[in-house]
């Protein structure tokens, strides 16, 4: 360790001991921040009653110091206010996938059960806009199924330049924002190996503007059941985003992506898979909805419109339906579902996009797997379709 290091570390140390904070169930400065970090097991009682100890010491530190779980698992039931500069990190970074055992603790080394609500009763609530809040390595687990993650309306601000990093979900109601109020940010960057199973509801309902969604990672979600046409996602008003390598499973009743009204564009989804599980568990409906202003580049559209008239909020007629705004379509492989409980595919008339309000630009549509006599089909029932020789158009 260099010398400038040891001293910056003795003044940090020294700065806590000197800030005046009381904090229940502290042992002391230099056993609670090790390395520059607060170590969560520093601090004596319930897991909730360490978690109040070290946010109110990170709270007042300067700089910010993070909060570092160990190998083992937690529970917490009290919902936490988030700050700037908020951080709190698993043991270490790595794929983590709640569903895997028996890997003599290699996945996951970290996981905390979540007993909380939703919307403000959620496990972090923004309050106001924050800064520089980063969740990084746990594997969360949901203990009542009606549990949310990290609830930021856009009535207190929006969350800034936060990072979330190789976290995993299991049996949540829902993980960033909810449909009716959706999670607001700015410049935030989710990285890393993600995973969300056995979930309850739609996990990701966003909005805001300049984000980075997993360019540097990847996100590996399901979800099967008479769902009522629910979504995995949706895009609320989300402008000037990237957004890379979801693999999202629509399966049964449940809607892959909704994009609601966007402003000032750039709302991209690239190299993505969107599908049912496989040919005969298959998505019943349509697997993209967009009604603002939206690319899909590279995308894997498969097993959708198996069986649509199970559904009574709409009128499914397509792999993706554009409803409304601009959408560019583009470099799209698709492959058809079996009808359920027959080995019929899904006829060649139902169209691979249904422009019914906007403008879409269409080109390079590949129809793949067995069964394309034809080219797949474009169609536009009630807005302007632009499409390339790959298409049949109506």
């Amino acid at each position: 360790m260099s010398t400038r290091r040891t001293v910056l570390k003795r003044l940090g140390a020294a700065a806590v001991v000197t800030t005046g904070v009381a904090v229940a169930g502290r042992t002391t400065a230099s056993a609670a921040v090790g390395d520059e970090e607060i170590q969560l097991d520093s601090f004596t009682g319930t897991d909730d009653q360490k978690l109040t100890a070290a946010l109110d010491l990170a709270r007042n530190s300067n700089p910010r110091r993070p909060i570092r779980l160990s190998a083992h698992s937690y529970t917490f039931s009290q919902t936490r206010t988030t700050f700037s500069g908020l951080r709190i990190l698993g043991p270490n970074v790595g794929w983590q996938n709640p569903e895997i055992a028996n890997t003599a603790g290699a996945l996951p080394q970290c996981t905390v059960t979540l007993n909380c609500g939703n919307g403000a009763n959620s496990w972090l609530v923004g309050a106001a806009t924050t800064y520089d809040v980063m969740v990084a390595g746990i594997t969360f687990k949901s203990s009542n199924a009606v549990t949310q993650f990290y609830h930021h309306p856009y009535s207190a601000g929006t969350s800034f330049a936060t990072t979330l990093d190789t976290l995993s979900f299991y049996g949540f109601k829902h993980v960033l924002g909810t449909p009716a109020d959706p999670f607001s940010m700015t410049l935030v960057t989710t990285r890393g190996s993600w995973t969300c199973v056995a979930v309850q509801d739609t996990q990701f309902s966003l909005r805001g503007s300049d984000n980075f969604l997993w360019v540097a990672g990847d996100l590996n979600y399901g979800w099967q059941g008479a769902n009522q046409g629910r979504y995995l996602m949706r895009f609320s008003n989300l402008s000037k985003t990237a957004v890379k390598h979801l693999y999202l499973t629509a399966r049964g009743g449940s809607r892959a992506v909704l994009v609601e009204a966007t402003a000032q564009g750039g709302l991209d989804f690239s190299d993505c898979v969107i599908e049912g599980q496989n040919a005969n568990d298959q998505a019943m409906g349509a697997l993209i909805v967009t009604k603002g202003q939206a690319s899909f580049t590279n995308i894997k559209l498969n097993f959708g419109m198996a069986r649509p008239s199970d559904f009574t909020d709409q009128a499914d007629t397509a792999y993706i339906m554009v409803l409304g705004g601009s959408a560019l379509i583009a470099n799209v492989w698709v492959n058809k579902a079996n009808k359920p409980g027959t080995s019929t595919q899904v006829a060649e008339t139902v169209p691979v996009v249904d422009v019914r309000g906007g403008t879409a630009y269409v080109s390079t549509v590949i129809g793949c797997g067995s069964g394309w006599a034809t080219k797949p089909l474009a169609k536009a029932s009630g807005g302007t379709l632009v499409a390339d020789q790959s298409l049949r158009t109506s």
